[in-house]
């Protein structure tokens, strides 16, 4: 990987090392992880990419004000289903269209990117369209089959191809065990391994998720989506600049 080479310690020990004398603890999740909808998972993991978390926290809170769906769930575990599902979502595009989304219920214009990004309420819509084609509507119709059909569609949509939007997405429905290796992992771990440069976010989330495991090994509790958000938490406390949660 560029960069470790300068690493003389393995750079996974090296990462599990600092996290342990920079005191992080398991945190307790953030509210966004007990989403009470499918479709909230996906809006979020779209409008959060690259941009303050206030913002995309306002968006969710738009859509569940303009449509008096339920935010949060008491727990993870209590979601089953989920109060909606991505049809739901569908039928709201299908009455108002991109542009009514845009202005009546997202109140957000922000696009996938500065440069010729598509706006990320088509984003959504796209996002929704590919889930559905792969058999997944609610929380519960994920298996690897449909998960692995809909990463690969959803890699091929525009502003998509990093793959980060969709990690995340899969933390927010429930998968513990990816990172969203946005700018703050990126720094968090560049920093712990003194590199010249920050690694880019493949190489962050791989060298996070092994350093969950060696903690593990070491007595610890981690998994890597607590892991992410204790990085997260520590990075903000730090001054950088809150990406999410």
């Amino acid at each position: 990987m560029a960069g470790l080479e300068l690493v003389s310690a393995s750079p996974v020990s090296k990462l599990a090392d600092h996290i342990e004398r920079s005191g992080l603890r398991v945190p307790v999740l953030a509210d966004e992880y007990r989403y009470a909808s499918l479709p909230l998972c996906v809006v979020d993991a779209v409008f959060s990419i690259g941009v303050r978390y206030t913002s995309t926290q306002k968006v969710v809170s738009n859509l569940c004000d303009y449509t008096g769906w339920t935010r949060f769930t008491s727990s993870r575990q209590a979601r089953g289903a989920g109060e909606r599902g991505l049809p739901d979502l569908l039928a709201l595009f299908d009455t108002l269209g991109i542009e009514g989304m845009v202005a009546t219920v997202f109140q957000n214009r922000q696009r996938t990117s500065s440069r010729s990004g598509i706006l990320k309420a088509e984003a959504v819509l796209l996002y929704v369209r590919a889930l559905t084609e792969a058999g997944i509507k609610t929380f519960i119709d994920f298996d690897q089959d449909r998960r692995e059909y809909a990463e690969a569609m959803i890699l091929g949509l525009p502003g998509q191809s990093s793959g980060i939007a969709f990690d995340y997405f899969m933390m927010l429905a429930g998968d513990d065990n990816l990172i969203k290796p946005d700018r703050m992992v990126q720094r968090y771990v560049g920093n712990a391994l003194k590199l010249d440069a920050i690694p880019q976010p493949r190489q962050a989330a791989i060298l996070v998720r092994l350093a969950a495991r060696d903690l593990c090994q070491r007595g610890h509790q981690w998994t890597p989506l607590s892991l992410d958000h204790a990085i997260w938490k520590h990075q903000s406390n730090q001054g950088d600049r809150p990406d999410r949660k």
